[in-house]
C-alpha cells in the first residue's frame, strides 16, 4: 500500500523529522488555499462552479486523508520506539482518535459522490463533519487545559497558567463555533444543489440566539488569540536579551495587531477610495490578506514550541513531542475555520481544513503531555539512580576502587533499567535517558558521595 509505503520511509529514514515538517508545510499551503478560494467565491457568485473547481475541491479532500493518515501512524511509530505501547492511556486515545478520523472520512467520502454522482451535497454530511471534528477538539482542549491546571497547582509557574487558560479558551471558542455555525446551516436547505448561491451572510436580528451565538464566537477567537499570544510572548522572554526589548516586542507584536486589525470596522475608511472605485477587486485583495492572519498566528505559537525542541540537543525524545505539538498549534489555527461554512457553499471548500481540527488538537495534546510525562521520568530516574548508588555505597568500605564502582555501576545500571521498564508501562512514556547518560549521572554521584566521606 502506497501510504504504508511511505510511513515506513519515514520511520527509516535518519531525516524523518524533516521529510515530516515538509509534509507538514504542504498541508499548511493546501488549507490555507482551501480557505482562500471558499472565501473568494464568497465575494463572486455569479460565476457557477466548474468541474475544474470540484476537481480541485476532490484534491483538497484527498490531501486530508491522506495527511491525517501518515499523521497519526507517525504519531504511533514514534511513540512504539519510545516503548509506548500495552500502555491505556495512550493506546485508547489513540484508538479513539483513529476511529473519529475513519468517521470523518467517510464522511467526506459520501459527499465527494453526491457531488460527483449527483451534482448537490446533504447539508447534514457538513454539519455531521463539523460537529465530529469540534467536539474531539473540545474534549482534547479541555482534557489539556486540566492538566495545565494540575501542573501549575503543583509548581506556580505562570506560563504554565497561562496555557491553562489558552487550552480553555481554545476548547470554548470551539464549542462556541460549533454551536454558532451548526445553528446557522440548520436553517438552509437540505440539500444544496449546483445551482444554489450565497450572496449574501446570513442576517441576526438583534438580540436573536444567533445574533448572541454570533457575538460569543467573535469574543471568544479574540481572547483565543490573545490569550495564545500572551502565553507564547512568556515563553519566548528568554530571547528579549538577544533581540532587544523593544525589537522583540515590535516583532511579537505584528501578528497580534495583524489578526486584530480585521475586526477594526474603521480599518475599512482607510481604504474607502478603493472600496467604491472597485469593489469585488477591493473584497478579493482584503479577503486574502486577512485569511493569512490565522496561520500566521499559528505560525508564531508553533514557533515557541519548535524553538525550545530546537535548543534540546540531548534529549530526543522531548525534542521530538515538543515539535508534534508545535505543529498542532499552526495547524489548529489554521482549522478553526468553520464560520466559512455558515453559507453552505457549492461544492464545500473548507470541510477539508475544518477536519483537521480534531486532529490538530490531539498533536498539541500528545506533543505536550508526553514531553513533561518524559521530562518527569527523566527527573524520576536520576532521583533512583542516586538513591540506589548511595544505598549501594554503603555496603562498601571505601568507594575509592575501580573495581568497587564497577560494581555499584553493574547493579545500579541493571535496577534503573528495570525501574524504567515500570515507570514505562504505568505511564506510557519512556524517559529519555539512555544507558549512557545514567552512567555519567552514576559517576557524578559517586564523585559527590566520594567528596563528601572524605571531608567527614
Amino acid at each position: 500500500m502506497i501510504l504504508n509505503n511511505i510511513v515506513e520511509a519515514l520511520s527509516a529514514s535518519r531525516y524523518n523529522n524533516k521529510v515530516i515538517l515538509i509534509m507538514i508545510s504542504v498541508v499548511i499551503t493546501v488549507l490555507t488555499v482551501d480557505i482562500s478560494l471558499i472565501k473568494i467565491s464568497d465575494l463572486n457568485t455569479s460565476v457557477s462552479p466548474s468541474s475544474s473547481m470540484i476537481s480541485v475541491f476532490i484534491v483538497m479532500l484527498s490531501t486530508y486523508v491522506t495527511a491525517q493518515y501518515i499523521i497519526m501512524e507517525f504519531i504511533k511509530r514514534k511513540s512504539n520506539r519510545t516503548d509506548a505501547k500495552n500502555t491505556p492511556h495512550f493506546n485508547t486515545m489513540h484508538k479513539i482518535v483513529t476511529i473519529v478520523q475513519y468517521f470523518q472520512i467517510a464522511i467526506l467520502a459520501f459527499v465527494v459522490l453526491q457531488i460527483v454522482v449527483m451534482s448537490y451535497y446533504n447539508v447534514a454530511m457538513i454539519i455531521a463533519a463539523t460537529a465530529i471534528s469540534y467536539t474531539l477538539a473540545v474534549a482534547l482542549l479541555g482534557l489539556l487545559a486540566k492538566r495545565f491546571f494540575s501542573w501549575f497547582k503543583s509548581y506556580k509557574n505562570f506560563v504554565v497558567l497561562l496555557y491553562g487558560l489558552t487550552s480553555a479558551i481554545l476548547a470554548i471558542n470551539a464549542g462556541f463555533t460549533l454551536i454558532f455555525v451548526n445553528y446557522v446551516l440548520l436553517s438552509k436547505p437540505i440539500v444544496v444543489v449546483q445551482s444554489y448561491m450565497s450572496s449574501n451572510p446570513p442576517f441576526f436580528v438583534s438580540g436573536s440566539i444567533m445574533d448572541n451565538l454570533n457575538y460569543a464566537y467573535v469574543i471568544s477567537s479574540i481572547l483565543s488569540f490573545m490569550i495564545t499570544w500572551a502565553a507564547t510572548a512568556m515563553l519566548l522572554r528568554h530571547y528579549s536579551p538577544r533581540l532587544g526589548i523593544v525589537k522583540y516586542w515590535i516583532i511579537l507584536s505584528i501578528p497580534l495587531v495583524y489578526f486584530l486589525s480585521q475586526f477594526l470596522s474603521l480599518f475599512l475608511n482607510l481604504f474607502a477610495s478603493l472600496l467604491k472605485s472597485d469593489p469585488v477587486f477591493f473584497g478579493i485583495i482584503f479577503t486574502l490578506i486577512f485569511t493569512l492572519s490565522k496561520p500566521a498566528g499559528g505560525m508564531l505559537f508553533g514557533l515557541a514550541f519548535w524553538a525550545i525542541a530546537r535548543n534540546i540537543h540531548h534529549n530526543g525524545a522531548v525534542r521530538d513531542y515538543l515539535t508534534i505539538s508545535a505543529y498542532g498549534f499552526v495547524l489548529l489555527f489554521i482549522s478553526n475555520q468553520a464560520i466559512v461554512l455558515v453559507d453552505a457553499p457549492y461544492p464545500p471548500f473548507g470541510l477539508a481544513t475544518i477536519s483537521f481540527m480534531g486532529l490538530s488538537a490531539y498533536l498539541i495534546l500528545v506533543g505536550i503531555s508526553s514531553s513533561a510525562i518524559s521530562i518527569a521520568e527523566d527527573s524520576k530516574l536520576r532521583q533512583s539512580i542516586r538513591k540506589f548508588a548511595i544505598d549501594e555505597s554503603k555496603l562498601l568500605d571505601s568507594i575509592g576502587s575501580a573495581q568497587m564502582e564497577q560494581q555499584i555501576e553493574k547493579k545500579v545500571i541493571k535496577m534503573t533499567k528495570e525501574h524504567q521498564d515500570s515507570m514505562t508501562e504505568e505511564t506510557g512514556i519512556k524517559s529519555s535517558l539512555t544507558e549512557d547518560d545514567m552512567k555519567q549521572y552514576l559517576e557524578m554521584v559517586l564523585k559527590e558521595v566520594k567528596t563528601k566521606r572524605e571531608e567527614g
